[in-house]
């Protein structure tokens, strides 16, 4: 993890791939393409996100298999469990970029898997990150848009998609109280 409690991608990995296995055993070649197909789909394909962190969950007896085989099917140890509500505790940091939108969709993802006062403070955590993020993005506009109008558009089309989110994860935390 980083100095701030935010999840490094490799990490980001590895609970993804937990939290997939907390839902159900699965191969190791499942998982992996599980884990492949829901990256690629939020940050475009990269096998350096998936190959090591996988390998070493067996290695870390985070998760066990009942054989040797690449089809066995891999199940979460109870260290993995602990490892995955771990992870799904840790901070997300504020910019939102490639890794943290990886992050949060991982953490949406698997918030179920959390008892409710700990959904809480993720969805709490999470619109915090918006209302930052939304708070830099109209200092941004303030500040600099008036100098070229192809930015002016651009943050403004930041803004509104930021209040969208931001209204998503106020509209989920109220849910769950």
């Amino acid at each position: 993890m980083y100095r701030d409690n935010s999840l490094i991608p490799r990490e980001a990995i590895r609970l993804l791939a937990l939290g997939i296995l907390a839902e159900h055993s699965t191969s190791y070649a499942a998982l992996a393409e599980q884990v492949r197909h829901f990256t690629g789909r939020i940050v475009g394909p990269s096998l350096d996100l998936v190959a090591q962190p996988l390998e070493l969950l067996k290695v870390e007896g985070l998760v066990e298999s009942a054989g040797s085989g690449q089809d066995d099917l891999l199940a979460l140890t109870e260290a993995g469990r602990e490892e995955l509500h771990r992870l799904l505790g840790a901070n997300v940091r504020p910019q939102i970029n490639d890794l943290n939108k990886l992050i949060i969709a991982i953490k949406v993802r698997f918030l179920h898997l959390l008892p409710p006062e700990e959904r809480q403070v993720q969805t709490d955590i999470l619109t915090e990150i918006f209302e930052r993020e939304l708070a830099r993005l109209s200092d941004l506009r303030a500040q600099d848009a008036a100098y070229s109008k192809h930015l002016s558009d651009w943050l403004d089309l930041e803004i509104k998609l930021t209040r969208e989110r931001l209204a998503w994860f106020e509209a989920l935390g109220n849910a769950q109280r």
